[in-house]
């Protein structure tokens, strides 16, 4: 097996998202013995995979991680996409994970479809995702306000916004709030991001830890059933 005679150190930023347990096992069956994250900073796992590689791993906000990564303060972060687009983070995103998929959609409450909102002379449309949400609208040539929130649903629901722009992570959550899908605006996917000096200085660790991703790789769930609005 490959060994490195000298300590090589990677710092992984983790995102504290829904798909964290997963992340957790996946890293656990690459051979891991995972640190209490409950604390904030740094943890030190001492040569997990046995090559020689030292990690620092810490845990924070998911929108920041690109942005960590991307000035080098970790050389390595697992995000999503679209938290991606939303930053312009520019990183090298070398790995899929198998979980964290996701469409990214334009919902509103029951009752209103695409046509009676294209008639409104002023949409409001609710998100956290402000900038990729007007670069994906720009097109449409809509008139529109964003209104830039982390809850979306209860803006349309107190009458803030007319529609949301978001993740659809639960259907039942959707459906149950009653909300509907108006169009499919794109697909959300967790990846693991690099910053671009780190990976020319450490190519061979990081090489190495992707590949023991690829080997402790878990199935893919099944798709999303999207709830569409039935008027459309």
């Amino acid at each position: 097996m490959f060994q490195y005679t000298d300590a090589i150190t990677l710092r992984l930023a983790l995102p504290d998202c829904k798909e964290f347990d997963d992340i957790k096992t996946q890293l656990e069956q690459c051979g891991f013995p995972f640190p209490d994250l409950s604390q904030p900073g740094l943890h030190l796992v001492k040569d997990p995979i046995g090559l020689g590689i030292d990690f620092e791993i810490f845990k924070m906000d998911p929108s920041d991680v690109g942005v960590y990564v991307e000035h080098g303060i970790s050389h390595l972060g697992i995000s999503s996409t679209e938290l991606l687009q939303e930053t312009d983070a520019r990183l090298w995103r070398p790995f899929t994970f198998s979980y964290g998929s996701y469409p990214l959609v334009l919902a509103a409450p029951e009752g209103i479809n695409l046509d009676s909102l294209e008639l409104r002379p002023l949409i409001r449309i609710a998100t956290s995702l402000p900038k990729l949400t007007r670069e994906i609208f720009a097109p449409k040539g809509w008139n529109m306000e964003i209104v830039s929130v982390q809850d979306s649903t209860t803006a349309c629901l107190l009458g803030l916004a007319d529609a949301y722009v978001g993740r659809l992570t639960s259907p039942e959550s959707l459906i149950n709030d009653g909300f509907r899908v108006l169009e499919v605006l794109g697909h959300s996917r967790l990846k693991l991001v690099v910053n671009r000096a780190s990976y020319t200085m450490r190519r061979s660790a990081i090489d190495k830890f992707m590949q023991l991703l690829y080997d402790c790789l878990p199935p893919a769930p099944e798709p999303i059933d999207i709830p569409f609005d039935v008027n459309d």
